[in-house]
């Protein structure tokens, strides 16, 4: 957990490489404070000539048309210049701050990494930039008091505070304003109005607006908010006791890994027992709402009818962990998502290794499914899918770890991914699914979850080397009822379990041994991963796997 501490003078001259004692639970509000005199009606009409000095480069600028531009108000980020001062070319979006409608809360970790990664580029981090409710249009006395906190942090005798308007498919008014120390006071000026447009971006007509502030006064007003960022403190240590019972079963390193899950509706009592464990970080993909015949088959509630399920979610997540960070992306995997954007999310939880993430194929649409796997051998992340049989008779799960494991999912289900490729539509649903059977595969979803996420990373831990175990065994099948044989044909558990009646009817594993299609294992090459057994060669293969073609052998 991180630490929180007063934000003062001369604690801020001794951090050297890091923002945490600068931007924890650093807030700008966009209610407008006027204590320092009311603009007259001479200075409202007098119309400002923009001062083109400083510019942005065209790459922040369209940068800032893909996030700022698009969400809602109180979102923003850090920008800083490379070479000249004058020219803003690097841009971060926060997109893991806390927000409220009217103030925007910085999240420490991940903007204390970009500044020190900025810092060793030789880079200087000079403003911070978010967006405001419609019709906010200037820096609150709380921006103003950040900024000069961020001023003496940077070491500057400037700032750069740019505010924006979001309108509609990342269009935007950027109001510039420049944030200059001056002895006992802070002057701040709009240099200029800029738009963004179909077209590009034109320098917009606006009325001048300028104010000094003092330097005293926003001393005064943020030592008051230190004295509460004391009770966030406290709140952060009540947070702690809510996991003392697991904390030494889970490393913090491992609680920092992140949780990919494709198709959230019956792996959610599973992501919210992540959180139970403590995980922090998630992305939820799925574009599906909470509909009625859910209540039965997902663990919903009928108070969330016609949500979308990445939200409620998303709530009960945090609800159960309030230091989750979750990412919901309204989407569902197909066609219309490249592989590009599906990385744009994972980057959004920066400075990770590729076996920091974990995803998760739960949605029962096959091709979503093949593409979350695919996508994993990709970006060489561990991988595992869950999928319930007819009226949840049984139920399988296959997990891959590109060096470890040596078939791809392919080779584990090699006859269903011909089906497909060769027309066959499923018409398997979750009717006549008891929830329970849901809750069950979850449970040995988490289980090997935790296999994957802490392989090699907690020595002494029971699930470090677990994995070592099974990975030649990574395609998985719980038997759900006792007449599996005659409902789905599945032989496996009485072959497995023959002579063991008198101690077996349901509920079994078998994890079954798996070799990689190759004529050398008595298989046809596997069509998508060569059937050489080592998948970690595939790390970046594909420029967009949605044109890969298994259905030849050609890529």
């Amino acid at each position: 957990m991180k630490q929180i501490v007063r934000l003062i003078e001369n604690r801020l001259s001794r951090v050297a490489y890091g923002l945490d004692s600068v931007m924890s639970f650093f807030s700008f509000d966009c209610d407008e404070d006027l204590t320092e005199g009311e603009e007259t009606m001479e200075a409202m009409q007098e119309k400002g000539i923009p001062d083109k000095t400083i510019k942005f480069s065209t790459n922040v600028l369209d940068d800032f048309r893909k996030n700022v531009g698009k969400y809602r108000a109180e979102t923003g980020g850090m920008i800083a210049s490379s070479k000249d001062s004058r020219l803003i070319d690097e841009c971060y979006f926060d997109v893991h701050s806390r927000n409220t409608s009217g103030t925007f809360y910085y999240d420490v970790e991940s903007m204390s990494e970009v500044f020190r990664e900025w810092k060793a580029n030789g880079y200087e981090t000079n403003g911070i930039y978010h967006s405001h409710p419609i019709g906010c249009i200037r820096p609150s006395y709380h921006d103003i008091s950040t900024a000069l906190l961020h001023l003496r942090f940077f070491e500057l005798d400037y700032f750069y505070l740019p505010i924006f308007q979001n309108e509609r498919r990342g269009f935007y008014t950027m109001y510039f304003y420049v944030v200059r120390q001056e002895t006992d006071r802070l002057n701040v000026n709009l240099e200029y109005v800029l738009k963004a447009t179909e077209d590009g971006y034109v320098y917009a007509p606006f009325k001048k607006w300028n104010r000094d502030y003092s330097i005293k006064q926003l001393d005064a007003y943020r030592d008051g908010i230190n004295r509460q960022t004391e009770n966030v403190v406290n709140k952060e240590a009540e947070n702690n006791r809510y996991f003392t019972k697991v904390q030494t079963l889970y490393p913090d390193h491992v609680l920092d890994k992140v949780i990919i899950c494709i198709g959230t509706g019956g792996a959610r009592s599973a992501l919210e027992n992540f959180a139970r464990c403590g995980f922090r970080n998630y992305i939820l993909m799925d574009a599906d709402i909470v509909s009625p015949s859910n209540v039965a088959t997902q663990g919903v509630f009928i108070s969330e009818m016609g949500k979308k399920k990445v939200e409620v979610i998303r709530r009960h997540i945090q609800d159960i962990n309030p230091d989750a960070r979750v990412v919901c992306v309204d989407r569902f995997l197909d066609n219309n998502m490249s592989d590009e954007e599906f990385k744009s999310y994972m980057d959004m939880f920066p400075g990770r290794k590729p076996t920091d993430y974990l995803i998760l194929g739960c949605t029962d649409n096959f091709e979503a499914q093949k593409r979350s796997s695919v996508l994993a051998l990709k970006y060489g992340t561990p991988y595992l899918a869950a999928m319930m049989y007819k009226a949840g008779a049984a139920a399988e799960l296959i997990f891959v770890y590109p060096g470890v494991t040596e078939s791809c999912p392919r080779c584990l289900l090699g006859s269903r991914f011909e089906k497909y490729e060769n027309g066959f539509e499923n018409d398997v649903d979750s009717s006549a699914c008891t929830i329970f059977a849901t809750e069950r595969m979850n449970a040995l979803k988490g289980y090997i979850a935790l296999m994957l996420l802490m392989y090699h990373e907690a020595p002494g831990n029971v699930f470090n080397d677990m994995l070592d175990s099974v990975k030649d065994r990574n395609f998985v099948q719980i038997r759900l009822n006792p007449n599996v044989k005659d409902i789905l044909g599945i032989g496996i558990f009485d072959r497995v379990f023959t002579g063991a009646e008198r101690y077996t009817f349901m509920d079994e594993t078998v994890w079954i041994p798996q070799k990689p299609d190759h004529p050398s294992n008595g298989y046809e090459t596997c069509k998508l991963c060569g059937g050489t057994g080592h998948l970690e060669e595939l790390y970046m293969k594909w420029p967009d796997t949605r044109n890969i073609n298994t259905r030849r052998n050609e890529e």
